[in-house]
Formats: C-alpha cells, sequence, structure tokens
C-alpha cells in the first residue's frame, strides 16, 4: 500500500497546520477490520502519523457459558433434558445426561466463528 506514507503525512510549516480546520479534515481509509489510531504521545521515537490497528473480535456471549474448547479444538457441552420434568425417566437415563458430549463437525465449525478465542 505505497499510498499511506503519502495519505497520512502532515504538514510541518505552522502556516499550513492552521489551514486545517481539525481533525475530521484528516483523509479516513475504510478498511473493514481496521480503525485508524492517533498517537498522542510527544516522543521522540513516535511518529505523528495515525496507525492502522486490526479490532479485536467479540466471542458469542451464549456460547462462552455453554460450550468449553479442548486442547484438539473440539467443544465439548453438557446433554439437554435433565433440569426439570424429569421424574419419568428411569434413574440410568439421567445419569446417561449428566455426561457432557461434544458436538458435531457442523456445529464446530458454526462455533468456531462464534468463538474465535477459543
Amino acid at each position: 500500500m505505497s499510498f499511506l506514507p503519502r495519505l497520512f503525512t502532515r504538514p510541518t510549516t505552522f502556516s499550513s497546520i492552521s489551514s486545517i480546520a481539525g481533525p475530521s479534515r484528516i483523509p479516513s481509509l475504510n478498511i473493514p477490520g481496521f480503525s485508524v489510531i492517533q498517537s498522542s504521545s510527544s516522543s521522540s521515537f513516535s511518529t505523528s502519523s495515525p496507525c492502522l490497528v486490526k479490532q479485536k473480535l467479540k466471542s458469542h456471549s451464549g456460547c462462552k457459558k455453554r460450550f468449553f474448547a479442548n486442547a484438539n479444538g473440539l467443544f465439548k457441552r453438557a446433554q439437554t433434558g435433565k433440569s426439570h420434568l424429569n421424574t419419568a425417566f428411569s434413574t440410568s437415563r439421567i445419569n446417561r445426561l449428566a455426561k457432557s458430549v461434544y458436538v458435531t463437525k457442523t456445529q464446530g465449525r458454526k462455533l468456531k466463528k462464534m468463538l474465535p478465542y477459543a
């Protein structure tokens, strides 16, 4: 991207700085997934041009509570049907429902999108 240094150069003389109305006049890039951050530090090692920063992905809150990733990339989940209305179930069925199971391959692909850092 050879146009980035040209786009984000700031004027060096005081007369050219006063001609710019404010930060809204600085050209902006609309790159999906990136945001422009302006550095406000006055260190001698920092540059005055803004830098592009990759935005963090959000994890799905409901999936964080219900699915757990293991080292192989598979997700574990609890089985349904154990919370209520189970008085007619046999003891072996209730004990079997207490165990956790792994999700299917199709569910795993969707969960990798919803939990990007798992």
